[in-house]
């Protein structure tokens, strides 16, 4: 508990308070504090309680557009220090009824960023685990015969919101 012996050295009550629940996961002391620690309160409950594990998230569930807040819960999986913890994603539907499991990938942070990017979710490029020089060498072998999307839009889109990108004006 390295992590939590650093947090309460700090004179701050919300790393103490972070501290107290990665030694004591507590629901109550979890949802009073998430906000502090950068954890939004999704209104449909897409960050929960039960998505973390000794302290840390461990799961994240995305969700179609069936919820309201998905793309702002998507774009905090993807730009927050927090998510990097994670070893499961999953991914929710309820477009045809129940909520709906569609798909789960399971590995580190970067391992689930990839396989999705290999599934043409090019969203991930926001993420600031993507290097300038990864992003650049996305960029050199990117084809658009084999993409959904053109590569300008792509770097429009997504690849420009990554806080490491700088373009190559060449």
């Amino acid at each position: 508990m390295q992590i939590a012996q650093e947090l309460e050295s700090q004179d701050s009550e919300a790393a103490k308070s972070r501290a107290a629940f990665i030694r004591n996961q507590d629901a109550d002391s979890f949802n009073f504090n998430r906000e502090t620690w950068g954890i939004p309160d999704f209104a449909e409950g897409l960050v929960e309680y039960s998505d973390f594990k000794d302290g840390f998230m461990w799961r994240f569930r995305a969700h179609s557009t069936s919820w309201g807040e998905n793309q702002y819960a998507d774009q905090w999986f993807l730009t927050s220090a927090e998510a990097k913890s994670i070893t499961r994603y999953e991914f929710w539907a309820c477009d045809k009824g129940a909520d709906k499991l569609e798909f789960a990938i399971d590995g580190d942070y970067k391992a689930i960023l990839l396989q999705l990017l290999s599934e043409q979710v090019y969203e991930v490029l926001i993420s600031p685990v993507f290097s300038n020089a990864e992003l650049a060498e996305y960029i050199a072998n990117f084809s658009e015969d084999e993409e959904e999307y053109e590569l300008d839009e792509v770097i429009e889109e997504c690849i420009s919101q990554n806080p490491n990108f700088v373009p190559d004006n060449n």
